[in-house]
C-alpha cells in the first residue's frame, strides 16, 4: 500500500527543485553593469608617462543580453601609444548558456617600448559550480625593418578571471613573441584545450579578463581573446529537472 504522505512529499521535493532552479537562472545572469559604469579600459604606458582609453557601458550597444562594442578608427593615446581598433562584448545569448567575456585590440608602440593594459569590467556570472574556458591569440609585426617583439608582462600577456580578480581561471601566452624584420609572428593559448570546458574552482560571482604585454618600439601588436564561464553539469541538470517538473504541474 502506497504511503499516505508520499505525494506530499514529492510535492514538496518538487517545490524544492523548482525553487533552487529558478534562483539559479536568476542568478546566472546577474549583470554586474547594473552597479558599473565602465566596461573596460586600455592603457599605455613608456618612459614614466602612461594615457587611458575608457569606454562605459553606455557606450556600447546591447544585443539581447550580450553588451557589444567596437571602434574602427585610430585613436591616439597621449602620444604614448595608439589605437588602431578595438572591440568587446560581455554577456550570453542566453541565461543557461553561462556568461562571456571577449577583448580583442590592434595596438601600437610608440616611440619606446611601450607597455599596453586591456581590463575589463567584472561581469556577473553568479554559479554555485561552474567550468569555464579560455583562449588567446596575438600577433606582432615589425614596421622598421629591425624585428619585433611582443612580451608578457607579469608572468601571462592574458589572464581570465573571476570574483573580483582574486581568482585566476587562466593564464596564458607566457613568454615572447618575436617577428624578424618586416614580418609577423603569431602564437595563441587556450585552457583547458581542445575547445573543452573545465571545472571552475569554487563558486564563481563574476569573470573578467585582462591583457598586460609589452612591445618594441613603432611596432604593432593585435590580439583577440574569449573567456567563457557556463553553470557545471550538475546546475544543468538541475534546471532540467525544475523544468520538467514545472511542466509536470502544468
Amino acid at each position: 500500500m502506497r504511503d499516505p504522505g508520499h505525494r506530499e512529499k514529492r510535492e514538496a521535493m518538487t517545490k524544492t527543485i523548482v525553487k533552487a532552479a529558478v534562483a539559479l537562472v536568476a542568478g546566472a545572469a546577474t549583470c554586474a553593469q547594473a552597479d558599473l559604469t565602465e566596461a573596460f579600459r586600455i592603457t599605455a604606458s613608456s618612459n614614466g608617462e602612461s594615457a587611458s582609453f575608457v569606454v562605459n557601458f553606455e557606450d556600447g550597444r546591447w544585443e539581447g543580453s550580450m553588451w557589444v562594442y567596437e571602434l574602427n578608427q585610430s585613436m591616439d593615446l597621449d602620444g604614448v601609444g595608439l589605437i588602431e581598433s578595438i572591440s568587446a562584448s560581455m554577456g550570453s545569448g542566453s541565461r543557461v548558456a553561462g556568461q562571456t567575456v571577449t577583448l580583442n585590440f590592434n595596438v601600437a608602440a610608440g616611440a619606446s617600448n611601450t607597455v599596453f593594459q586591456v581590463t575589463s569590467a567584472q561581469f556577473g556570472a553568479a554559479y554555485p559550480t561552474a567550468w569555464g574556458r579560455a583562449s588567446a591569440g596575438v600577433s606582432v609585426t615589425d614596421t622598421l625593418g629591425n624585428g619585433a617583439t611582443l612580451a608578457a608582462v607579469g608572468g601571462a600577456a592574458y589572464t581570465a578571471y573571476y570574483n573580483a580578480f582574486g581568482s585566476t581561471f587562466a593564464s596564458l601566452l607566457n613568454g615572447s613573441v618575436v617577428a624578424g624584420a618586416f614580418s609577423t609572428a603569431t602564437a595563441s593559448a587556450e585552457f583547458p584545450g581542445g575547445g573543452l570546458f573545465g571545472p571552475v574552482a569554487g563558486s564563481v560571482a563574476d569573470i573578467s579578463a585582462e591583457w598586460t604585454f609589452a612591445v618594441s618600439a613603432f611596432d604593432i601588436a593585435s590580439g583577440t581573446s574569449v573567456f567563457t564561464v557556463v553553470p557545471a553539469p550538475a546546475s544543468l541538470a538541475l534546471l532540467g529537472l525544475g523544468g520538467l517538473a514545472m511542466r509536470r504541474r502544468r
